[in-house]
């Protein structure tokens, strides 16, 4: 697919800088629209004040509160994506449920940067934006930066999950020099994962200037995260492409998985779907 089309959550200040300079980044290299969207919530009353006693007076506040807030994340978000074809929307709303609305609109959601501070009035939960939006999702890293496709490793497994992945950021791995197909698992799963690694390979070969390579070995469950990040630090990867949630994100969150480890261990861009 191209993306001619990406999302980004805009905050107040600094909040949703590095996120929004590296999309905007990206959307002037595929002259593609960036939509900046501002989406905050009120708290409930009872969470603020508890027994009711001021109820009257502190609605119009942070209803006033609300709208500085949106009004100084239109304003980051302008001065952050400068360069870019951009549009503005803003609504009051959870961000997360609001993003998924407004992910209809777009092909790429841009996610992350610094963790920061902030709860699920002002800030996005990207594990249940990546469930609920249906778009494939690049996560900026930390210390955020500009996406390079130069060299890209596909964490394979043979899931609906990593299919969809692969095929959505074909159009990434098109301007590839170098991709790595990685497949990691049992020891008596090797012959099988030799032959799902070519046959990726062979797929992404016929959509790709480059000629993708293969890397299987065999790695514990509870390896296979860290080898993964092994492999990119080898190759020094621009890019992760990852399937999301595989299992449920329950089982991830008690046990971990490679989702969880890429979101929160993970210094390079990662692209997902779900």
């Amino acid at each position: 697919m191209s993306f001619r089309s990406l999302l980004v959550h805009a905050q107040p200040g600094e909040a949703s800088k590095l996120r929004t300079e590296a999309a905007a980044a990206l959307a002037i290299k595929l002259d593609a629209l960036l939509i900046g969207l501002g989406a905050e919530a009120i708290p409930p009353i009872a969470a603020i004040d508890p027994y009711g006693f001021g109820t009257a007076q502190w609605t119009p506040l942070l209803y006033e509160q609300q709208t500085r807030n949106l009004e100084a994340a239109h304003a980051a978000f302008a001065a952050h994506a400068k360069g870019a074809r951009t549009e503005w929307r803003s609504v009051g709303d959870l961000p997360t449920p609001a993003m998924a609305r407004v992910a209809r609109a777009v092909d790429l959601v841009v996610t992350g940067g610094p963790a920061g501070e902030g709860d699920i009035y002002t800030r996005v939960s990207i594990p249940e934006l990546l469930i609920s939006s249906g778009r494939p999702m690049l996560v900026v890293p930390p210390h955020g930066g500009r996406l390079e496709t130069r060299r890209i490793l596909v964490a394979w497994k043979d899931t609906r999950e990593a299919r969809r992945a692969v095929s959505d950021a074909l159009s990434f791995m098109h301007m590839a020099d170098e991709i790595l197909v990685v497949a990691l698992g049992a020891k008596e799963d090797q012959e099988a994962l030799h032959a799902q690694a070519e046959d990726v390979a062979g797929m992404i070969a016929r959509h790709s200037m480059a000629r993708p390579r293969t890397h299987v070995a065999v790695s514990g469950a509870d390896d296979v995260q860290v080898d993964l990040l092994a492999q990119a630090d080898r190759m020094d990867a621009d890019l992760i492409v990852s399937g999301a949630y595989g299992h449920s994100r329950a089982y991830e969150w008690v046990l971990g998985g490679v989702t969880r480890h890429l979101l929160h261990a993970c210094e390079r861009f990662v692209f997902f779907s779900h």
